[in-house]
């Protein structure tokens, strides 16, 4: 159990942050991933089948199960034949997919045709690298000891026939929806595809497919780190437990998330956010001076700090988690104005738990009256509910 702000809040696990343990594992993972790619030749001819059949089979494998073919047991097969039945898949599926790109990929497939299909010094992280060659798109080769990345010719001339003013059009509004949609994330932790539909389409000119909006999201969630996409729901990528925090949104009851201007939502979509509110700046300013951290380092602290109170944890993670980076409190003149300002940053956080209200805009809301229809229930019968409970010890004290 934890309480902050004299709310009790139940805890599964204390927070640990072991940071060197985590840099060490991407590092291994870096260079094995730069191993696997340095075993690839760039090709003469940068055709799809010739990139297609510098891969492994398992590269292959993992191109079918991206692209979601109904490749029976071919992955048993000769590579050749794999590639023979992939081929066409994949420039099918490309000339779907390139509906949904965004800006930054957009730059990139038109860089890809004016080099003749060649990338180099492209400046991108890893994962959207591996994300747009596991569907296809782009391969890598080295040549001269030297790691270039390339579009194959089909795959340019797919991108050519669509690469309109039509197509900018549509890919600035791809870009619009995805930022306000990772926006709304930031604000909620979580919320359903048919949901965050609606509230998207309310914020942007103009009418989109839902089928468009999905493939949209689907993009994203490959391409934008701090959105997670579900079989159901779009969520933050902090969000600890999913189950747990859209239990407690239930809970709201009819309660609508909270809405928030265009801007707002706009300015909120772009990563590594954070909401510079008074209390935040109070809370960061704490640390500078007390801990004699820098700008970034305060960021840091607070933006973990905003992580734990939107995962539902309280003041005993987050000392844990100012034990673990050494930022502990001298004395309690110091502890008693940190716990201060965490209470007045905690008040004034639109929280994923309340769909996305503060603390002090949900203490002011007015209290929602009981409208009763039909026969009026006695305290001492059966509740209605079903659950064998007397009406007065169950589903009353719920309708107060």
């Amino acid at each position: 159990m934890a309480e902050i702000n004299g709310k009790t809040i139940e805890t599964e696990r204390d927070f640990t942050f072991s940071e060197a343990e985590y840099n060490q594992l991407m590092e291994e993972q870096r260079k094995e991933r730069m191993k696997a790619l340095r075993r690839h030749k760039l090709p003469e001819k940068l055709s799809l089948q010739d990139a297609l059949l510098a891969l492994t089979k398992q590269e292959l494998e993992d191109i079918q199960y991206n692209l979601n073919l109904p490749m029976g047991n071919l992955n048993r097969t000769k590579k050749a034949d794999m590639v023979a039945a992939i081929e066409p898949e994949v420039v099918n599926f490309v000339g779907r997919w390139f509906v949904s790109a965004f800006q930054e990929q957009k730059d990139i497939f038109d860089y890809a045709c004016q080099h003749k299909g060649l990338l180099k010094d492209l400046q991108q992280e890893d994962y959207r690298l591996d994300y747009l060659r596991g569907v296809g798109v782009l391969y890598c080769g080295l040549q001269d000891g030297e790691m270039l990345w390339y579009m194959p010719e089909e795959i340019q001339a797919e991108y050519e026939k669509i690469n309109n003013a039509a197509y900018a059009d549509a890919v600035n509004l791809n870009t619009e929806v995805m930022r306000l949609a990772a926006g709304m994330v930031y604000y909620y932790g979580i919320i359903d595809y048919d949901q965050l539909y609606q509230k998207v389409c309310d914020q942007i000119d103009g009418e989109l497919d839902f089928a468009d909006f999905m493939g949209i999201i689907f993009n994203g969630g490959c391409w934008y780190p701090q959105v997670v996409t579900t079989e159901k729901d779009l969520m933050h990528e902090s969000v600890m437990n999913p189950e747990a925090l859209q239990a407690a949104q239930r809970q709201r009851g009819m309660v609508n998330y909270a809405d928030f201007p265009y801007d707002k939502l706009f300015d909120a979509g772009q990563e590594s956010y954070i909401e510079s509110t008074e209390a935040y700046r109070a809370l960061a300013q704490y640390f500078m001076k007390q801990k004699q951290l820098d700008v970034l380092q305060a960021a840091e602290a607070v933006n973990s700090i905003n992580m734990i109170l939107q995962n539902g944890y309280g003041m005993k993670e987050i000392m844990g988690f100012l034990k673990d980076h050494e930022l502990v409190m001298e004395n309690r003149a110091e502890a008693d104005e940190l716990v201060a300002l965490i209470s007045d940053y905690n008040n004034t956080l639109p929280q994923w738990v309340l769909k996305g209200y503060t603390p002090e805009e949900v203490a002011n809301m007015p209290r929602q009256s009981v409208v009763r229809t039909g026969r009026k229930i006695g305290r001492n019968e059966p509740c209605p509910c079903g659950s064998g409970k007397k009406y007065k010890n169950c589903c009353l004290k719920k309708e107060y």
